[in-house]
């Protein structure tokens, strides 16, 4: 990775230069590492022209949400609000991500779904009390951690 330093140096000698290859032995000779590559010293080069300036571009992040969508997430999710995302993604053709984002961020509804379990029988709590007794004598008899 090239400091700030090694670019403006790099494109320096190359407005002197114009050269490419002088830029590197210019660069090997005075700081005794090993040079960028030549693809990297035209891309600092382009970058300074066009912008005047070495620092890395800022990423633009993740696009907004069209007001138009969103309200058509809300009223998917009013008229039926059991749905899955990925459903509602596929009806609206939106990404489910999108769904998901806008869910959480922008309408401070709370996606998820119900998880299925067994109802416990009157038979059950014999059958769960032997498994945990078992469980303990097997523990026992094959560690000597167990108290």
């Amino acid at each position: 990775m090239s400091s700030i330093q090694d670019k403006a140096y790099c494109v320096f000698e190359y407005a002197k230069t114009s050269s490419v290859i002088l830029v590197q032995r210019h660069f090997r000779t005075n700081f005794r590492k090993e040079p960028p590559h030549r693809h990297n010293i035209n891309r600092w080069v382009k970058q300074f022209q066009d912008t005047g300036c070495l620092c890395k571009n800022k990423s633009p992040g993740r696009k907004e949400t069209k007001p138009e969508v969103v309200e058509r997430i809300r009223d998917s999710f009013l008229r039926n609000p059991s749905k899955s995302t990925r459903c509602v993604g596929a009806e609206l053709a939106v990404p489910h991500t999108t769904v998901w984002h806008v869910l959480w961020k922008r309408l401070q509804f709370k996606p998820y779904r119900y998880q299925m379990v067994q109802a416990l029988k009157a038979t059950d709590k014999p059958l769960r009390k032997n498994f945990c007794v078992k469980s303990q004598e097997w523990f026992r008899e094959h560690t000597g951690v167990y108290r």
